[in-house]
């Protein structure tokens, strides 16, 4: 049987500079009128979106493409649409194509939503008792009925990204290909949208969907296909290379973290050494992680470290027992002191808050310097990168609060959802009549 989507050796080059850009279009359309073979070299200004990629997919199939902005998925589903051509190699796709690249896209805006459906079921061939069928399936699904007969230009953005699921899925393709649409709406209608694609999978529909949501890609997608600066990374079970794709970005996190830590620790003593100058962070998170003190007019000689057996690390396995480790001077006497370290997501979510408010480590405490480790066995946060913010305090006074500290954790090769990954012990029973 033939495949659905056959793509044999595609590649596709843009070029940086508009004007460029048309130029050679121009000149890449007269070589095709003309008989003559394209050039494989890059021009001027010129990349690959996508290079040398092959695949097949079979009806019924479901492939995810997953990987960074700009890698190349969005061309290469464009690709399989035609709404550009590639410079290289073949595609060739069999059976009813609905594409969902666009919510929205090619609505008449003056007409009425219910216009727009006639109008799209008359391109797809439909007429009489079918015409009127297709447009009571696309009006209940989209939930528009008291504004189907309004101009489309009235609708909001959501609106319309009903109206433009609702027709495309309702002309029932053989194959669709989605980039991004389902990130589109609110949680109810994602939700709906996402269950029609499960029933429309059911059905035997062949799908590649775009998206930057991983567990989407690994509950819809049988396979995934990771792209990275237009080239095929790695194709295979969806689970497997999601996993694979998170695992290179945690590691790229965690190695430019590793490389400012070691430009702060190389720049100049001249810079490091000032009392008036934030030795760690700046001010400039100030909102993001909560108010920012930045200057050393009440401490001085701070130092902040993550360790692991003993180490300055910028980067921490999942589960890994490590310790913060801390020291300043202070440079007038307290009353009151209390230190207290936050955890934040590097969006600035607060995940927790580690304080010696909790009794009185540190109160006795009243001039001189001050040296702390705080010991966490199990540091059970999922994979991401995580900011430390050091506040000290005097009674309800600021002594000093900002950010200390941004590191990576990597997972262990497992899955991983939401914030945390504690401990767990599974027990299975089987149905025995007992």
């Amino acid at each position: 049987m033939k495949p659905v989507i056959s793509i044999e050796n595609v590649s596709k080059k843009f070029s940086r500079n508009a004007d460029a850009h048309r130029r050679y279009g121009l000149s890449d359309l007269m070589r095709e009128v003309l008989g003559k073979a394209q050039t494989a070299e890059l021009r001027t200004d010129e990349f690959y979106a996508v290079r040398g990629i092959s695949l097949r997919l079979d009806q019924g199939d479901t492939l995810g493409l997953i990987g960074r902005n700009g890698a190349g998925k969005s061309t290469l589903l464009k690709l399989m649409v035609g709404l550009t051509k590639p410079d290289e190699g073949r595609i060739v796709l069999r059976g009813r194509m609905q594409a969902l690249i666009n919510l929205g896209a090619g609505f008449n805006l003056a007409l009425s939503g219910r216009q727009n459906i006639y109008a799209a079921g008359a391109l797809h061939g439909r007429k009489g008792r079918d015409m009127r069928a297709l447009a009571d399936e696309v009006i209940e699904f989209s939930e528009l009925e008291d504004f189907i007969d309004s101009p489309v230009y009235t609708y909001s953005s959501g609106m319309k990204a009903r109206l433009g699921f609702a027709v495309a899925i309702s002309c029932n393709p053989d194959i669709l290909l989605v980039d991004e649409v389902l990130a589109v709406g609110d949680y109810a209608f994602r939700n709906r949208c996402a269950t029609r694609i499960q029933e429309l999978k059911k059905q035997g529909v062949t799908i590649v969907l775009v998206s930057h949501a991983h567990n989407e890609v690994i509950q819809i997608c049988d396979r995934a296909l990771w792209v990275h600066q237009g080239n095929a990374m790695k194709i295979g079970p969806s689970a497997e290379v999601v996993n694979e794709y998170l695992g290179f970005l945690e590691l790229e996190e965690a190695e430019r973290l590793r490389k400012e830590e070691k430009m702060r620790a190389e720049a100049p003593e001249k810079t490091r050494t000032k009392p008036d100058k934030p030795q760690a962070a700046t001010d400039t998170f100030d909102g993001l992680y909560g108010p920012i003190f930045p200057l050393f007019d009440k401490i001085e000689n701070l130092e902040f470290a993550i360790k692991l057996d003993g180490q300055d690390v910028t980067q921490v396995a999942l589960h890994s027992p490590i310790t913060l480790e801390y020291s300043f001077a202070l440079r007038q006497p307290v009353e009151d002191l209390n230190i207290t370290i936050k955890l934040f997501h590097k969006d600035g979510m607060n995940l927790t808050t580690i304080s010696t408010l909790n009794g009185d480590l540190v109160r006795h405490i009243r001039n001189g310097k001050v040296h702390c480790a705080c010991h966490i066995a199990d540091f059970d946060f999922n994979p991401g990168v995580y900011a430390m913010v050091l506040a000290v305090h005097e009674g309800r006074s600021y002594l000093y609060r900002n950010v200390v500290k941004f590191f990576a954790v990597v997972g262990d090769g497992r899955l991983n959802w939401g914030i945390r990954d504690f401990r767990y012990r599974y027990e299975v029973f089987n149905n025995e009549n007992t």
